[in-house]
């Protein structure tokens, strides 16, 4: 290559650099994000422009314009649905603990009244209601998951879908172009077929937002004919049945939702599969409260549903767990595969503590990923404090995200405790504000804390020197973690 080539190449990389460091000053949210770009792009601009790229970005505005775009035509029919639900909106003020009716400005939907939530425990329990259900469905299945593997698991989950799809009900399937790339579309095409409508979520599905690959939507969301949900941790899988030999048990956490509660789930879904089809979906829109068991108390567990992604105007994610750390005044319980809160959460974790909060996170003894692993050592320190309690689950790999405030509150859904979740990730969240419920979720992380073993600052300090600069590292990648 001549001189002149490689003098004309240096000086456009020069000028990327420069002009990427302009639009981070302009577009990065946090200071020591914008700070760290720009360093970056300016010195080692080879290497931190192709990053900035891909990484760079914390607005999904594809999806931003498309929503607004399409809103009207869409916003008619949500409406319409939403007004079927106000029978079973719960007053705000009435809600406990003090302060958690604030969640339904945030999400965007009311607390509703006339559920019956039960939760799941692990794959074989979950993947057995959710097919149990899709068994019966007569208009409408429609199921959403981030992984979806190619595999018997994968291939049980189709095969009930394309048997409701051969007997006359709607059946779509919506699944996350990268984190579903055994779906290939030959296979996909065998399925489609067999009448099941199959689609990909791709964040670069267009214009500027081509190259935004960060993007992912990670929700894992169940609805049969509007009337039940189900919402939580598991993907599709035989690793999450407990078969992978390199992870062995898998322990997570579903929550199926049976009441108006199913509508909400089924709203999410229906934006979602708006954005990528343009189609409106038909329902069935109309809120069914389950029947009273013979014996039983009669549904009335009230829940909210909050989904949270890039495109939102404020980070919802971020200030739902805020909010609810916030509001706590005896105990938060927090269990998370993925633990590397950013600055606000440690502070507001460090607050509850010196308010006298009991707080207790459970994380993986063995994560999946050696960097998370790492970033933990590092909250190890940050979190050192008597009523803060940090344990690692040695009964398998530990993948729910749940989290329980004082008696009567308890959230299960899709969101790590990390910056991806945070902001990066389409996630949702089921919040429950009855005692009952939390009452369950309790026992749940008291079986999981008798499984776990709890571990504090000493356990960064008997790190080796090299596993600490590690650590070190891992701490300064949380951000893309």
């Amino acid at each position: 290559m001549s001189a002149e080539l490689l003098t004309a190449a240096y000086l456009t990389l020069q000028v990327a650099g420069i002009l990427s460091a302009v639009h981070a000053l302009f577009t990065v949210r946090t200071a020591q994000g914008a700070t760290a770009w720009i360093v970056g792009l300016l010195s080692f601009p080879l290497l931190a422009v192709p990053c900035y790229f891909v990484f760079g970005c914390r607005r999904f505005d594809s999806h931003k314009r498309a929503m607004e775009a399409k809103r009207e035509r869409h916003s008619g029919l949500m409406g319409r649905a939403a007004d079927e639900w106000l029978p079973f909106a719960v007053e705000r003020s009435a809600l406990e603990p003090s302060g958690a009716g604030a969640l339904a400005e945030l999400a965007g939907f009311e607390f509703l009244a006339g559920n019956r939530l039960r939760l799941l425990i692990d794959g074989e329990e979950t993947f057995a209601e959710i097919l149990r259900e899709i068994a019966t469905a007569r208009e409408s299945v429609y199921v959403q998951f981030y992984i979806v593997r190619n595999d018997a698991m994968g291939n049980r989950l189709l095969e009930a879908m394309a048997r409701r799809a051969e007997a006359g009900a709607k059946v779509c399937f919506l699944y996350d172009s990268f984190g579903a790339r055994e779906i290939t579309p030959e296979i996909a095409g065998i399925w489609r077929r067999r009448g099941i409508d199959m689609r990909e979520f791709c964040s670069r599905a267009s214009g500027r937002d081509r190259w935004r690959i960060n993007f992912r939507n990670h929700r894992k969301n169940v609805i049969v004919d509007g009337r039940t949900g189900f919402v939580g941790g598991h993907n599709v899988g035989d690793e999450y049945l407990g078969l992978n030999p390199k992870y062995g048990r898998w322990r997570d956490t579903h929550v199926r939702v049976d009441g108006p509660a199913a509508q909400q789930l089924q709203k999410v879904f229906a934006a979602d599969w708006f954005y990528m089809t343009d189609e409106i979906l038909p329902g069935p829109w109309r809120p069914v409260v389950p029947e009273r068991a013979a014996g039983s108390a009669a549904a009335d567990q009230r829940a909210l549903v909050l989904a949270s992604g890039p495109s939102d105007g404020f980070e919802r994610c971020t200030l739902f767990f805020l909010h609810v750390i916030g509001i706590a005044r005896q105990r938060i319980w927090i269990a998370s595969p993925y633990f590397v809160p950013d600055e606000s959460v440690i502070q507001a974790l460090q607050l509850a503590a010196v308010r006298g909060v009991e707080v207790r996170i459970l994380i993986p003894q063995e994560p999946d990923k050696r960097l998370v692993w790492l970033a933990s050592f590092q909250m190890l320190l940050e979190l050192d404090h008597p009523n803060i309690h940090i344990h690692r689950f040695t009964g398998g790999f530990l993948h729910h995200k749940t989290l329980l405030v004082d008696e009567d509150f308890a959230a299960v859904g899709t969101a790590n405790f990390d910056n991806r979740s945070f902001r990066l990730n389409f996630e949702l969240t089921l919040a429950v504000a009855d005692r009952s419920f939390a009452g369950e979720v309790a026992a749940m992380f008291g079986r999981d804390f008798a499984e776990s073993r709890e571990c504090s600052a000493q356990g960064y300090r008997a790190l080796s020197c090299l596993d600490k600069i590690g650590v070190r590292i891992a701490r300064l990648l949380a951000p893309i973690l």
